[in-house]
């Protein structure tokens, strides 16, 4: 049986076909050119539109605690694209010499090569075009010096284009966002927000910070001040919110890199004391936020603490082995490794000076944690079986490093990331935080796959409701999650979001055919 209209609504379309009817009879001079049934249809047109509006307002889910600028996604109708023609630039991990060459670069006059640009008056990021040196060290990609052309001080770095304006609207829906996934992480953003302390830093324990009824059910969570304001920023600044900048969440992302500096010691280390094995991980979760938003704002006043904790982790690393673990000097493990990894680059894309032999001792690494000899997938620590989560960081890794597109090990590794995800049936943010960056990076059918349903999946996990829970994530349903019962909501939250902002968080990482064909020489 067909949905019964509400009463009001058919006294309003009673109303309103009278309506017509008399302005149809009274219709101006100025529209006595078009046909009687011109202009019936351009009057119908214009109520209708006025209905949809009014239905539309009323019609408004209680639960929507903001007003959602849907004219993101409208906006990539438009011809923009992400992508110029590059050498050897755009991520600063990569100079290899090859076709797949990274997102951005420059011309030799300084500015933007291609058509058209990325974002007007932006900045970019530093070019690793090696100075002439031997061959073997060119292809290292490691080089220390770097130049980073300003061409206006307050708007973003490349690779870091992606994050805002146009640009960000057309890589949404080119690289697989939808409108439900963008809604999905501005839901995520605010109720971060809520739930900030008044110092500005974060708890992964939030019940404390819950500022509606009911609030948030409890979870079981780790202690670290560090890693929590760490995770609660990037997703704002993923988002392309900068504390330099008006935006709605510019005083929370202003007031959290405040709590960041503030609480740094000299040794540049930003730890607190916390849970126990958190050091290295809290501190290069912390270091990579602080890394973004010194290369998003370039705000002289954020150069120096961020290359101090660059410096620690530089410090840190174990000389034998290349990695990290849970002290500094540790052995490493391919897990804290990971995040170590993220901040020397989050470091390096910002223009921030990471030591050539840091960079080497991380492909050491790479090399060590390898569990075959091809190195397609790579165990928690050196010699030990392989792990499908530390598969996905590690490949991940390599990526940044260098490894191109098409490399056999690249493919064989991803290719058996994927096929783990498709069999898996276990809740894991952790590891789908990683495998989303990899496959993203592969663009190819694993991919699309992957995204449809690790976005899909993320989106209708989503907590919907009427309290403070109201956009986070819950670590325990609708099942528990594989390490969120341990980091807690606002861990679960931070990747969730994380995840859904693959598609501009940073620019395309290598180039496809079709972008190639259309950087090359026109005859």
């Amino acid at each position: 049986m067909p949905h019964a209209r509400p009463r009001w609504f058919r006294v309003a379309r009673v109303r309103l076909h009278r309506s017509l009817s008399r302005l149809d009879r009274s219709a101006p001079l100025w529209l006595s050119w078009l046909p009687s049934w011109g202009t019936s249809l351009l009057i119908h047109a214009v109520a209708l539109v006025i209905l949809a509006t009014f239905v539309y307002a009323t019609g408004r889910k209680a639960d929507d605690r903001f007003d959602f600028d849907s004219r993101i996604i409208s906006l990539a109708d438009e011809d923009f694209t992400s992508l110029v023609p590059a050498d050897r630039s755009g991520d600063p991990f990569t100079d290899a010499n090859s076709d797949q060459s990274p997102s951005t670069s420059l011309d030799p006059t300084g500015s933007a090569t291609g058509r058209p640009p990325l974002v007007a008056n932006m900045t970019f990021g530093p070019s690793l075009s090696m100075p002439e040196r031997s061959l073997a060290s060119r292809q290292t990609g490691l080089a220390d010096a770097m130049q980073t052309v300003r061409v206006h001080t307050e708007d973003m770095v490349a690779p870091f284009a992606g994050r805002a304006g146009p640009t960000k609207a057309m890589l949404i829906v080119r690289e697989g966002g939808t409108t439900a996934s963008e809604r999905a992480v501005q839901e995520g953003l605010n109720w971060l927000m809520r739930h900030q302390r008044l110092d500005g830093g974060w708890s992964l324990d939030v019940t404390g910070e819950c500022r509606m009824t009911p609030g948030c059910p409890e979870d079981v969570h780790a202690m670290s001040d560090t890693a929590a304001t760490g995770l609660a920023l990037l997703p704002f600044l993923g988002a392309g919110h900068i504390h330099t900048q008006p935006s709605r969440y510019q005083d929370q992302v202003a007031k959290g890199v405040d709590w960041l500096i503030t609480h740094q010691q000299k040794t540049g280390e930003l730890y607190l004391p916390g849970m126990m094995h958190s050091q290295m991980y809290s501190h290069a979760i912390a270091s990579m936020a602080l890394c973004e938003a010194y290369g998003i704002s370039k705000d002289p006043r954020l150069q120096e603490p961020a290359q101090r904790a660059i410096n620690f982790i530089a410090m840190g690393q174990n000389k034998y082995d290349g990695g990290w673990r849970y002290f500094p000097g540790d052995p490493g493990d391919t897990s804290v490794f990971g995040w170590q990894m993220f901040a020397l680059r989050s470091a390096r894309l910002g223009g921030l000076n990471v030591p050539r032999s840091v960079l080497r001792g991380c492909s050491h690494y790479l090399d060590e944690a390898g569990a075959d000899k091809h190195r397609t997938t790579y165990g928690y620590m050196p010699g030990m079986p392989a792990k499908n989560t530390m598969t996905a960081e590690a490949l991940l890794c390599r990526q940044y490093l260098g490894w191109p597109r098409d490399h056999p090990s690249l493919i064989k590794g991803a290719a058996g990331v994927w096929e783990d995800l498709k069999l898996s049936d276990e809740r894991n943010i952790y590891y789908w935080y990683y495998a989303t960056q990899l496959l993203h990076n592969m663009q190819n059918k694993a991919w699309k796959q992957w995204n449809t349903r690790v976005r899909d999946g993320l989106v209708g996990m989503q907590v919907i409701s009427k309290g403070c829970d109201h956009g986070s994530w819950s670590p325990v349903y609708p099942q528990p999650d594989r390490w969120g019962t341990r980091g807690g909501r606002l861990f679960q939250t931070s990747l969730s979001i994380l995840t859904l902002e693959v598609y501009y968080r940073f620019l395309p990482l290598y180039r496809n055919e079709e972008q190639r064909a259309e950087a090359a020489p026109k005859p």
